[in-house]
């Protein structure tokens, strides 16, 4: 699908299932950013160390960590401790988000000024600068 696109002036925001597959099919130069999410599990955090390294070896683009679904200091221990100096954005655990889930409606929409959502909007932000 990305091979098909035109590559100038175009943005494509695409969530990709989770694990190594299409990170394995990416070639140099068919992304600008990949957004690597992690929660706080010892699955999740190997999968994104994984992710990480394929995306370094194939110079498939800018990486950057998120650590999804941040609850406690521990969660935070646990990602931080995992991928030691490399910058991550950390999404806390919210009601609002979880709400919204459960009535099948956006998190945007439904909990707009909830933390997360914050956080998530100040990620978006920064990706357009």
């Amino acid at each position: 699908m990305l091979g098909q696109l035109e590559t100038e002036g175009r943005v494509v925001v695409a969530d990709f299932e989770a694990g190594l597959g299409t990170l394995s099919r990416l070639k140099p130069g068919q992304v600008d950013v990949l957004l690597v999410v992690a929660g706080p599990t010892a699955k999740a955090v190997e999968v994104a160390r994984r992710a990480l390294e394929m995306i370094r070896e194939k110079n498939a683009g800018r990486a950057l960590l998120v650590a999804n679904r941040i609850a406690c200091d521990e969660d935070r221990e646990l990602l931080q401790d995992a991928f030691g100096a490399v910058a991550m954005t950390q999404v806390p655990e919210d009601t609002g988000v979880r709400d919204a889930d459960a009535r099948g409606v956006a998190a945007f929409d439904h909990a707009p000024d909830a933390p997360a959502i914050r956080t998530i909007r100040a990620l978006a932000a920064s990706l357009l600068d």
